[in-house]
This record gives structure tokens, C-alpha cells and sequence, in this order.
């Protein structure tokens, strides 16, 4: 693939000069693996010559290698500060991982009124998936009253946004509400882009709904690969 060797040399020698873009762009060739052999510590050292230049995604990126520990030992308190500093620049995914960081605890003790505040403020920018986790709190009281109507609403507008994890709350929710024939397309979209790992935790689910009874329409669809 000469061309794609040349897109290649071509970004190499912009990040050697100091884009950040192209910083950003082979810190993620690196990660991936793609083109060049995979080198997370190459690439965590690319995030971070971008995020020293103020980069918002750089430094989201270091905080993605940070918490998942690529290139490095997982650090998931270093890796919630790197999230303040891409949310405080004004990125909606900076902002949506520094509020799953304050959610969690990372810096020793969750702090659910900031996290929602900080998921707000993505939600003004059209970011999905800070719906769903705006939804969650909903759904579990955190820092607001228990409220399953705004929960519903909040994971309708993350499926509709095609977020897999809204589709699967929304699906549980017409599960509920003894609706399956809408909850089984709602899982069949979760389950064209969710992880592995979900696809496991909803497979999980949908047993136990199976168990429950009456839910074999959802399990037919869902658990067939």
C-alpha cells in the first residue's frame, strides 16, 4: 500500500514538527496498530506532546491511556485529572470521562452533584452518551430525586442517538412496561455496536427477564448470534 505508507511518512513528519492534529493522529495509528506495528507507549507519547501544546483531544487521550493503562500502569486518579483539564477546554468528551471519573471516585470519593453538572454540560453539546449516564442518575437518585420518567426520556434520547447503551435502557424500560415487541428492536441495535463486554452483561439480563417468564419473544431475537 504505497499510498497509505506515504499518508503515513507524511503524518510522521507533521508530528515531528509539532501539529498537534497529526500528533493526535499517530499517537492513534500506534494505539490501533494500523500501518505501523502497535506501540502504546509510543503512542501515549504523542497524546501527550499534543496535550502540552493546550490540545483538548490530546489531553483526553492521555487520560484514555491513563485509566486503561496503555503504555503505561493504570493511574486512574492521573487519568481523571488529564479528563479535567480536555473538559475545562471545552470537550464534550473530556467532560463526559472526567464526570464517569467523578461518579466512580477515582480521586478517592465520588462526587455525584459535579459529575451531573459536568454530564449537563456535554448533554448542551449533543453528546449521547452523557444522556445515558444523565439517565442513569435518574434512574438510581443520584444527586436528584428518583424519577423514571426523566430517566426513560434521557435514555430515549440516547438511543436515538444511537448510543448502544441507551437502547439497552430504554429496551429494559419497555421490558417493563410490558412492551417487548419495541424493547427486542431496541436490544437488537444495543447489540450491533455494544462491546463484548456489554453483550455479555445484556445476555445476562435478558436470562434473567427469560427466567422470570413471558419475556421469549426478546430472547429469541436477542441471544441469537
Amino acid at each position: 500500500m504505497p499510498n497509505a505508507a506515504a499518508g503515513v511518512a507524511t503524518i510522521c513528519d507533521l508530528a515531528g514538527g509539532g501539529l498537534a492534529g497529526a500528533q493526535l493522529a499517530l499517537g492513534q495509528i500506534l494505539l490501533d496498530g494500523v500501518l505501523l506495528p502497535r506501540d502504546a507507549g509510543a503512542a501515549l507519547g504523542w497524546f501527550l506532546a499534543a496535550a502540552r501544546q493546550g490540545d483538548a483531544m490530546g489531553c483526553n487521550m492521555v487520560g484514555r491511556c491513563c485509566e486503561l493503562g496503555w503504555g503505561m500502569p493504570a493511574a486512574p486518579a492521573e487519568a481523571l485529572r488529564w479528563y479535567r483539564r480536555a473538559a475545562c477546554a471545552g470537550l464534550d468528551w473530556g467532560m463526559y470521562n472526567y464526570a464517569t471519573g467523578l461518579t466512580l471516585g477515582w480521586d478517592g470519593q465520588p462526587d455525584h452533584a459535579r459529575a451531573l453538572a459536568w454530564l449537563r454540560r456535554a448533554a448542551a453539546r449533543g453528546h449521547c452518551k452523557s444522556f445515558n449516564l444523565i439517565g442513569g442518575f435518574y434512574e438510581d437518585g443520584w444527586a436528584v430525586p428518583r424519577d423514571r420518567a426523566q430517566a426513560r426520556a434521557w435514555y430515549a434520547r440516547a438511543a436515538e442517538g444511537g448510543d448502544f447503551r441507551g437502547h439497552f435502557n430504554l429496551g429494559r424500560f419497555l421490558l417493563a412496561e410490558g412492551r417487548p415487541e419495541r424493547a427486542r428492536r431496541h436490544f437488537e441495535a444495543a447489540r450491533r455496536t455494544a462491546t463484548p463486554a456489554f453483550l455479555a452483561r445484556m445476555d445476562r439480563f435478558l436470562a434473567e427477564a427469560g427466567d422470570r417468564g413471558g419475556q421469549a419473544v426478546c430472547l429469541a431475537a436477542i441471544s441469537s448470534r
